[in-house]
Parts: structure tokens; sequence; C-alpha cells
């Protein structure tokens, strides 16, 4: 939901300042001196970075602000990297919280006087997230560098947080205003969540040196040392966390229900995509981004051939009046996802797409509720979402329109099989990876080993097997029978109409969502979507489904003038063919959400979770054997636009142990052993 965010002003040195805890951002000397001496010496990240033997290094922050200490260590990492190209340090997280979030004009303001971090700040400022609580996930430098901002509370965010079994943080940053000004950050909720989620012999560096700080810190296991303080200040305080693993499990634990694991170390992972529809695109891009080496193995002679394959999709969030599970999902997957498209276009990767916007019409009276509930309750920003009368969505579709409606100004239209082309292309061009697009490739057999994972292909009826680190499954529901049955997949037909414009639909200039969609005019063509059809696999385009999917659209739109002349013509028109509409089989899940995580063994976790009804506390139930090295994305539907990013983003981020770009709560909603946890909680067969 939308969040608070701060009130400033600058004062006559040009510094911020907050009003509602009356003190500044940063140092009125020089913010940049104060972020350098304070946080980068204070933590010893260069020395610190040159002896690193690991690929990745994750500095954690309280109190993100204008981003200066965030812009400061983006330069400090740019400047290690080119100075150390062949160094084993190649990639940096920063995972930071804010309560109360600048605006962007704010922001904007706040960093100006910094020339030397203005490479950065261009990323930032373009690429900085609507106000919305949860985490938020930012690339910058191409990747070298991601940055998940969590806007909310930061006690609440951190323990909202994914931690590997040998923590997550390398370096903390404790900013934040002063303790006698914020006296609810600098509590022992917190400092018990920095040790919970630091690994051992973390470091650690903050301005103040009080007391009670001091002391917290060391009760959580931190070994801490003074030394003088930046500018006017008498000292401040760093040190390193100091307590074992062992001895700071109660701070560790999650719910080893949902508990995730990842690939043990290895110098250039590599590693099987199985499945070349949006899902396994996107997913071998970030993989060859990383740097891993990548086979994408597609069952067909070309990609994108299933549901991947429709020529134009509508690209917009389910919404809802309350900030449910399901709402958060599909917000934070449609904001992640505008901002990959901008930054995969912005590097190059050119594809088929108009952030046009899209109206999401009253259609009925339940729509209509809905959109008043919208209003009403204001749960999301404007920016994102805004309610418009029939009069200001006919200028705003520029064609005449009869109902109330929700604009979503970011949303839009793309053309999914030139964006998984596009980033196929994108994986081959890569300079610093392997990449092999196998076509005609089936999988026949998986099975994890302890150190590898075995796959059985075959290619046009030649048997082989090849050995990988880790697999990420993006086939829909093709799991391969070596694998038990765990997911209750929904298979769904739908067919899409493409109707040929006319001279007043040719005036339409948004997507118009309903019960279907409708896209504007491409290449003289618009995209009408689309029937749902359960349990229907069958893909020959048919004469009575294009009828019904007309007729769902006139009913929807009440007979307008200038659709009922488009789709009469259409109709009308004898050369219904393959060329005129295109069928194809959603996979999805009974819960509406897709599936993200490593693959359950579902006969271990029965065992091990069979007294969850109890609702015992976390640390009393043992943590089940999994499939750490075979991943699964799949449950897309007719989402697959909107949440294949942060799915993608979320595998790979795992397999590779990095920090996960969405929070526990969200995660949870999204694992593949979700409907195992519900059957055992409700004492039901599964």
């Amino acid at each position: 939901m939308k969040i608070e965010q701060a009130k400033i002003t600058f004062n006559c040195h040009g510094t911020p300042e907050s009003k509602a805890f009356d003190d500044l951002y940063y140092s009125n000397k020089s913010g940049f001196d104060e972020t350098h001496y304070v946080f980068i010496e204070g933590n010893g990240l260069l020395e610190n970075w040159k002896e690193y033997q690991n690929r990745h290094f994750t500095i954690a922050e309280t109190g993100f602000g204008t981003g200066l200490n965030f812009l400061c260590v983006a330069r400090q990492f740019d400047l290690f990297r080119q100075a150390n190209p062949d160094h084993a340090l190649q990639r940096l997280s920063f995972v930071s919280t804010e309560k109360f979030p600048l605006t962007i004009a704010d922001l904007s303001e706040a960093i100006k006087n910094w020339p030397l971090l203005s490479k950065y700040a261009d990323d930032l400022i373009t690429h900085y997230p609507i106000a919305v609580s949860g985490a938020h996930r930012l690339s910058i430098l191409d990747g070298q560098i991601t940055l998940d901002l969590h806007f909310g509370d930061a006690i609440t965010s951190f323990s909202n947080m994914h931690v590997y079994d040998d923590g997550l943080v390398d370096a903390w940053f404790l900013d934040g205003f002063a303790p006698r000004k914020n006296d609810e950050l600098w509590s022992e909720a917190l400092f018990l969540q920095l040790a919970r989620l630091s690994k051992e012999n973390a470091s650690f560096a903050t301005f103040t040196a009080a007391s009670a700080v001091r002391r917290g810190l060391e009760d959580a296991g931190f070994k801490v040392k003074k030394r003088k303080g930046f500018g006017k200040k008498r000292e401040m305080i760093f040190g390193h966390f100091q307590q074992s693993k062992k001895h700071s499990q109660i701070f560790k634990c999650q719910h080893p229900a949902y508990y995730r694991a990842a690939l043990a170390k290895t110098t250039q992972p590599y590693v099987a995509v199985v499945g070349a529809g949006l899902a396994g695109a996107i997913s071998a891009l970030k993989l060859i981004k990383q740097g891993c080496k990548v086979d994408l193995i597609c069952a067909d002679s070309k990609v994108a051939q299933g549901a991947s394959g429709n020529p134009l999709g509508g690209f917009y969030p389910q919404l809802n009046a309350e900030a449910g599970i399901n709402s958060q999902v599909h917000i934070h997957s449609f904001m992640y996802a505008h901002r990959f498209y901008q930054q995969l276009n912005d590097c190059g990767v050119r594809f088929e797409h108009d952030w046009c916007g899209v109206l999401q019409l009253g259609f009925n009276s339940n729509q209509l509720t809905r959109i008043q509930k919208l209003r009403e309750k204001a749960t999301w920003p404007d920016n994102l979402v805004q309610y418009v009368s029939a009069q200001q969505a006919s200028q705003i579709a520029n064609v005449p329109l009869k109902q109330d409606a929700l604009f979503i100004p970011q949303a839009g239209w793309i053309s999914p099989p030139d964006l998984v082309r596009a980033c196929i292309d994108y994986c081959h061009t890569h300079q610093t990876s392997e990449f092999t697009l196998k076509t005609n490739t089936r999988l026949t057999h998986v099975e994890e080993t302890r150190d590898t994972c075995h796959l059985s292909l075959v290619e046009t009826n030649q048997e082989y097997s090849a050995e990988y680190d880790g697999v990420i499954l993006a086939m829909g529901s093709n799991t391969p029978t070596s694998l038990p049955p765990v997911l209750p997949y929904r298979l769904t037909r739908g067919q899409v109409e493409l109707v040929k414009e006319s001279t007043q639909s040719l005036e339409l200039k948004t997507v118009i969502c309903h019960k279907g969609y409708m896209t504007p005019a491409i290449h003289g063509v618009h995209a009408m979507g689309s029937t749902y059809i359960k349990d229907d696999t069958n893909i020959e385009v048919r004469a009575d489904e294009t009828e019904t999917n007309i007729d769902m659209h006139v009913s929807a739109m009440q007979g307008s003038d200038w659709l009922s002349e488009l789709t009469m013509k259409h109709l009308n028109t004898q050369n219904h063919n393959v060329d005129s509409a295109r069928a194809a089989v959603r996979c999805s899940m009974p819960d509406h959400l897709p599936v993200v995580g490593e693959y359950p063994n579902i006969i271990s976790q029965q065992q091990t979770l069979k007294d969850l009804y109890k609702a015992q506390a976390p640390e009393s139930y043992d943590t089940p054997s999994k499939n750490c090295r075979i991943m699964c994305l799949t449950g897309l539907g007719s989402r697959g636009l909107t949440t294949a990013p942060i799915l993608a983003e979320i595998a790979v981020s795992q397999l590779l142990k990095q920090p996960l770009p969405m929070q526990n709560e969200l995660l949870n909603a999204l694992n593949p052993n979700r409907f195992l946890v519900r059957s055992l909680i409700r004492r039901q067969p599964y």
C-alpha cells in the first residue's frame, strides 16, 4: 500500500533537514566526505574487497534517506572493478530501508551538488520506485550493482528478509537520525535483526557513539570499537559480528516450512534453463548478466511456441481495494517488470511495446463497486492507479467509452514473442558469458546428486545426458516424470483474436481491459482476448470461440459504435484461419499466484513438517531436505508479462545465494510447497 513520504526543507547550506525528526540527513560540512569517513573507511571496505574471494558482496543499511551513502559506495565499487577487472568480486548488493522515502523531486535536489555521483544518481532517479511499502529492486551499472529499497519500518523490513544458513550481510551502514531523536529505530529489536542477518565477521560502522547503541550491539554479539568521529563529532563506533552461527541460531531461525536453499560456491555456475517462453528467456538473460554459463533448452523447433507466442499482450497489474497478498505480489511484480523492461530497452535490447496506459472499465455492477472501493480506500498512490470518469476515460483512450474506469499510466502492451527473441539475442551477443540455445530438445529425466544435476535429454531422437550446477524448470506443467507431481496445475485454453483496424478504431490510444483486453492497432491489427476454457488443451482456432470473444467485448463496452463496426466487419470476413486468431494453453495455480523456488522433496517434507497443525515455534521443526539445485518457475497464467521478470530474478538470486527481491511474506505465498504446507496445517490429505 502507499506509504507516507518525507517532509523536508533545505537549510542555508543546501543540506536537507527532516521536519518530523528535526535533524539533518547529512553533515553541513560535506555529506560526501562524511560517508567516506564513517561508512566506507569505518567498514574497511576497500581492504575487505581486495581480500574477498567470493563473487558477491552485500552491504545493508538502516535509513536510505537521500541515497548519498549508496551513491558513494556505487562509485567506489565501480572504481574498484575498473582497477581490478579480473578480481573474484564482481557483484555488489546494497540493501536499505526507509520508513519515509523522499519524493523524487526532493531526492533530485538533495544529490544534485555531487557531480562525481551523477553517473549513478541518474539511474537511481530514473528508476526510483513509487512510494509503495515493501521491497523494490533496482539495477545499476547494467546489473553489476543491485539496490534493494525496502520502504517501511526498518525492524519490520529486516525481520521480513530471507537469510541463508551462513548469513546474508557482509557490512552494515548503521545510519539514520540521531538516537535521541529516533529512539524507536535504535532498539534491541533492531540489533537482534542485525545479528540474524549477519555473516560471521560482518563489519559495521555508525556515526553515533551513544552508550545505548554500543551496549545493544554488544549484547547482540558484535565486537564494538571507538574511533574519532567525523568533523566536530568526538567519537563514532565500528566493529564486527563475532558470535558464531551456533550461538546465534535463535536469531537466524526462519520457519523451515519455507526454507530456501542455494547453490554451493562455484566460480562460474553452469545452469540449464528448461523452457523457452517468457519465464525461461528472461531467466537465461539474468543468468548471463550474472556471468553464468547457460544452456536454454527448448522442446520446439522455435522459441515462444506456447502461451508466450501470442503476438500482443496487455501489461498491467491486478489491483484490489485491499492490499492483500495477491495484490501485493502483483503490484511489486508490475513495478519491477516496468523497471526491467525500461532498462532492457535502454541497453539496446529492442522489442515491440508501448507504455500507453491501461484502462480497466467498470463494465458491470461488481466492477463498478470494485472501482469505487479502490477510489474510496486510496490504498495505492495516484501515480500508480487513478480513478477516471467515462468522459476522462474517453479522452485518454481517444475513442468514446461509456463506463468509469481505473487508469494505470505505466501499463501498456508488449509483444511476448518479440520480447523472448530479444532476450535470447542478448544472451547470444553477451561478451563475458557462454550461452547455447538447444532447440528440438526434450528433457526426459532430471536427478540431483550431491555435486551436480544430471539431465537426460533427447535432441531430434538422439538421447544424451549432461551435468549442470543448477536447473531452472520454466516449462509450464510439463514436469519430467522423474520428479514427483507436487503442484496442482490448472490448465486453461485461451483464444486471442487479431482484428483488422478500422478508420475509427485506429484512433484508440490505450489498452482497454474489462473481462478481456483490447490493444491499440499495431501493424494494422488489434489483439482482442481472451477466452478462458478450463481443462481444454486443444490449441486449434475455433470459429465459435471467435464469436464468443467478440460478443464479450461488445457486451462489456455496451455496444460502442466504433467497436460494433470493427467487430461486425471481422465476423463477416470469411477467412477465419490461423492468421486471424491464435489459441494457447495457460498454466496457473488454484490460488491465482505463480510458483518459484526449489522443487520440493515432498516425502521428506511430509515427515518433517507433519506437526505443522500444532503451530509450534519455528525452531522446533527440523529443516526438510530440498532439491536445492532444481528450481521451478511456473503457474504464470495470463500474467506472464507482469510476473516473469521478478520470478526469474527470485530464482536466479536464490540459486546464486544473493539477497532476494521480495519480502518473506510474499515469497512464502509463491513457494512451490505452499499447497503441501496448507494441507498439513489443515490436516488434510495431499
